[in-house]
């Protein structure tokens, strides 16, 4: 409503304009030409009087002409006449009503008309008539008529042009009140709607602007952006899914990998309760055992099972793929389950693996089997970078402060390490260590995407990892993440 008004305001004050142009010219004009039959009506009789005056001036004398001009303000007419001199000594009586540095005319033999303003503000239209009178003296008939009829004139046409200006305004107005509402408004709005729609996402509806106007040219842009919009979205959602499955493909890729160097390990650990249960079973197949003897060799048989069946439970969870799902996860007991899939890989390595941090204190907001990959792979990499054996630390510690260059971050953290006394990271290779496809290990050692995984899945969590390595005495990988509520003690 606010551009009809505006374009409504904009042309009615073009037309008032218009208007009062030509109404001020036309007042001017017909003025002129009122003024201009008053003049010629008073010179007119000016004439007139000017014969009778000069033949009754030469018979009978100068008093006689100037009263003859008195008795010419009886008849009834508009006119004032007197007789006033130009030259001679000032008498009030017969002195002019204009200044006489204004009658120059007059002394050429013109006859001059002018308009002049009584100390009453009353306009008069005064003629003067010049006479040259006897002993060479210059005179005049001067004749005075006021311009009531004039300025009556002049207020009826501006009462006219007012009322004019007043009905075109109002009728304006109203019509460009019903068109912009039809034209401009209704358009406006529900392109209006369109926008507000897309703004928020949806790109469902199409709207379509009748015409071959702007709205209709601008309508005809939104929807195709809307259009565009929608496909692009569409394009942008399928990119991000198939982003999405081929980073889960990866990181699966990556969980397998792991699995696979643990594999080792747990093949011996399932070694010995096999050759355990082989044993037991020997003994109970050779029915020289005791009933006792033969119920504990089956309660053997069935611990070693058991172990089995949990070792390869851990392995195949571990391996398994499932759907994101943030729970509240206990960091110490994280690495405890942790140190247990490690424990075989870890001795036939020659490493002593040692866990700091209670379970059941703290409590992050987290993906359990992708935090689990996270440090299972921090600490094969640990482990793998110390051939000769040495002591592996993982650690857990909450409440604490983001430190330098992420200080602005608020809130408590929980801190993850993983700390070894392994090789250690070249300083040149340190800013490049979770690139993807970056690796120090020989070909086919490793896949160069572990720690570019990690960081991605950290990061996605709301954390972030920091390293720090000394050439020859270890790294210690640190992992940050959002401590949530503290967990009650068991």
């Amino acid at each position: 409503m606010r551009l009809t008004l505006k374009i409504t305001v904009a042309i009615l004050l073009g037309i008032v304009l218009l208007f009062s142009i030509h109404s001020y010219l036309s007042i001017q004009r017909e003025r002129e030409q009122l003024k201009e039959r008053l003049s010629g009506e008073a010179r007119h009789l000016g004439q007139s009087l000017r014969v009778m005056t000069t033949q009754i001036w030469n018979h009978s004398g100068e008093d006689a002409a100037i009263g003859f001009l008195g008795t010419a303000n009886l008849i009834g007419a508009p006119f004032k006449v007197r007789w006033v001199w130009l030259d001679g000594p000032p008498v009030p009586r017969y002195r002019p009503q204009v200044p006489n540095e204004k009658l120059g005319p007059l002394r050429k033999g013109e006859t001059l008309s002018l308009i002049v303003e009584s100390d009453d503000g009353r306009d008069f239209l005064i003629t003067y008539l010049p006479l040259k009178a006897p002993q060479n003296r210059l005179g005049a008939i001067e004749l005075q008529e006021p311009l009531d009829e004039l300025h009556g004139y002049i207020r009826e046409s501006l009462q006219r042009s007012a009322l004019l200006v007043v009905a075109t305004v109002a009728s304006g107005f109203l019509l460009m009140a019903v068109l912009g509402s039809l034209l401009i408004n209704r358009p406006v709005r529900r392109l209006t709607e369109q926008a507000e729609r897309i703004g928020t996402g949806d790109f469902s509806t199409v709207v379509t602007v009748s015409g071959r106007d702007e709205l209709a040219a601008l309508g005809s842009t939104i929807e195709r952006m809307r259009s565009q919009l929608a496909d692009a979205r569409e394009a942008e959602q399928a990119a991000n899914q198939a982003k999405l499955d081929a980073l889960e493909k990866l990181r699966h890729t990556e969980r397998l990998a792991t699995l696979g160097r643990l594999s080792a390990g747990m093949a011996h650990e399932l070694g010995t309760p096999l050759n355990v249960i082989s044993g037991r079973a020997s003994l109970i197949a050779g029915l020289d055992l005791t009933p006792e003897e033969t119920a504990r060799s089956a309660r053997i048989i069935r611990e070693q099972a058991e172990r089995m069946t949990a070792i390869m439970r851990q392995l195949l969870d571990f391996a398994r793929r499932g759907e994101v799902r943030k729970q509240a996860v206990d960091p110490g007991a994280l690495l405890h389950v942790i140190v247990d899939m490690l424990s075989p890989t870890a001795r036939k390595q020659g490493v002593v693996l040692h866990r700091e941090g209670a379970e059941g204190v703290l409590s992050v907001d987290a993906d359990p089997s992708q935090l689990q990959q996270v440090i299972l792979n921090l600490a094969m990499n640990g482990i793998q970078a110390m051939p000769k054996g040495g002591n592996l630390t993982l650690r857990v510690a909450g409440g604490l402060a983001a430190p330098e260059p992420h200080a602005e971050k608020a809130g408590l953290w929980c801190r993850i390490q993983v700390e070894d006394e392994g090789s250690g990271i070249a300083e040149k290779d340190l800013p490049h260590i979770f690139d993807p496809f970056f690796t120090t290990k020989d070909v086919g050692q490793g896949t160069g995407l572990g720690l570019s995984i990690a960081y991605g899945i950290v990061e996605e969590h709301g954390g972030w990892i920091e390293v720090a390595s000394t050439a020859e005495k270890g790294s210690c990988f640190s992992v940050y993440l959002p401590q949530s509520t503290p967990m009650e003690d068991a």
